[in-house]
């Protein structure tokens, strides 16, 4: 293990490093190939299902053979775990964006900047960014999962509205349906929101984190916070909005009964609206996220993966040959495209995603799903985003409970992150 500092820019996810180099010291793992010859298996940990991409790699790359080994719970701590019991640690490992940080600091991925100068090209800066950390990279993007707004086409054809494109837009709409529709809702405000709300926070030009030297900067209700967070208070104050959770029952049958006429979800999401509301096929349309400004275009992301080498891989080579295929590849693509948006150019550019969907009214989803823009707002994750999720998750239903309002409660979860950060011997400003 090599110690290092270095100065750093804080821009997107690089802001980031300050906590790896200066405040908890970062990890760089030396481990390579053996170099030996014949065939070597790779062992793969990951919670999507990845059977089918790595059956067709096993069967067309003989030489390396791929262990996929599907863990649905308790990911990261058995992660940790592994790796720092070195027996029955995986040589690759899926990782979400939001915990990326965390999983670097914790020691547990391999810088890959070195293997992927030729790899980044197939990428859309807006998702290649998603992977480093002050210039270094450790993953290659997997899927990505924009945030789209779903809305019901013929409710809004009906109230004479077209799909909004900026916040001010959307409120309108709100108020336009609320009058037809007195007993619907525009949208549900999730209980279990926390990284709902982060996405609507880094619309909108947040910054939760940064660093500052060797500290971390904490600011969850800085003033684009602050706008959000009255946006979405009025929204419930005025009945345009109801307390909810998503992806459980009563959410699932609100969208069924047309209890919530819109959604603001990813491009994973899609398939949830129709397994739970098939009776409306054709009456769901998708957008583009509103912008405060419709100037705007970057995208914001709610989920999505990359898979990384583990810190204590020896065989990075074959490790690397096999992801670089996994996330590049038409062939991949294809089998990946069934549940996610492949991050990939190759992968969004397949032609199972160019077919009008009928669910959404011959609508081509996957042209208001793909990455367009050159750049993405810059954003940080923080070093502890679980808990910090589960504190806006706190929040949230509070604010549902009516015992204080959402303003308040973002300078609460503000507290309660600093708070987690120190107790976690990180400094912070």
């Amino acid at each position: 293990m090599s110690h290092s500092a270095a100065r750093l820019r804080p821009r997107g996810l690089a802001a980031a490093a300050a906590a790896l180099a200066l405040v908890l010291t970062g990890c760089s793992s030396g481990s390579s190939d053996s170099g030996s010859s014949g065939k070597q298996t790779i062992v793969f940990w990951g919670w999507s299902d990845m059977s089918k991409p790595v059956a067709l790699w096993n069967k067309t790359h003989p030489d390396i053979h791929v262990k996929f080994q599907s863990i649905t719970s308790d990911f990261y701590p058995k992660l940790q775990a592994a790796i720092k019991g070195k027996d029955g640690a995986p040589d690759i490992t899926q990782v979400d964006y939001p915990n990326l940080t965390s999983t670097i600091i914790a020691g547990d991925l391999k810088d890959i900047t070195d293997q992927t100068d030729d790899i980044k090209s197939r990428f859309k800066p807006a998702v290649w960014d998603q992977v480093k950390v002050n210039d270094k990279v450790y993953g290659v993007p997997q899927d990505i999962g924009t945030q789209v707004l779903y809305y019901r086409s013929d409710v809004f054809k009906e109230a004479g509205l077209a799909a909004p494109k900026t916040w001010d837009e959307y409120m309108t709409a709100a108020e336009k349906l609320k009058r037809a529709h007195p007993k619907a809702y525009t949208t549900a405000f999730p209980a279990n929101g926390g990284a709902w709300l982060a996405s609507l926070a880094w619309n909108a030009k947040a910054q939760w984190f940064g660093t500052d030297k060797d500290a971390w900067k904490v600011d969850l209700d800085d003033q684009p916070t602050l706008k959000v967070a009255e946006y979405w208070q009025k929204m419930l104050d005025k009945g345009y909005a109801k307390g909810d959770q998503h992806w459980q029952p009563t959410w699932f049958k609100g969208l069924a009964q047309g209890k919530y006429l819109t959604w603001i979800g990813p491009a994973w999401g899609g398939s949830a609206l129709k397994e739970n509301a098939p009776d409306l096929s054709g009456k769901w349309a998708v957008a583009p996220l509103p912008q405060w400004s419709e100037s705007d275009t970057a995208p914001v992301y709610w989920g999505g993966s990359l898979t990384a080498l583990t810190s204590v891989t020896d065989k990075a080579d074959a490790a690397m040959k096999f992801i670089t295929w996994l996330n590049t590849s038409k062939e991949s693509a294809k089998l990946l495209a069934v549940d996610v948006l492949p991050a990939s150019d190759t992968g969004q550019q397949i032609q199972e995603l160019k077919k009008p969907d009928p669910y959404f009214g011959g609508q081509v989803p996957s042209e208001v799903f793909t990455v367009r823009s050159a750049q993405s707002t810059p954003w940080t994750w923080g070093p502890t985003m679980t808990d910090t999720t589960n504190y806006l998750n706190d929040a949230m239903q509070s604010v549902i409970n009516k015992s204080t309002t959402l303003p308040d409660a973002m300078k609460k979860v503000d507290g309660e992150t600093r708070s987690q950060l120190k107790r976690k011997g990180l400094s912070v400003r």
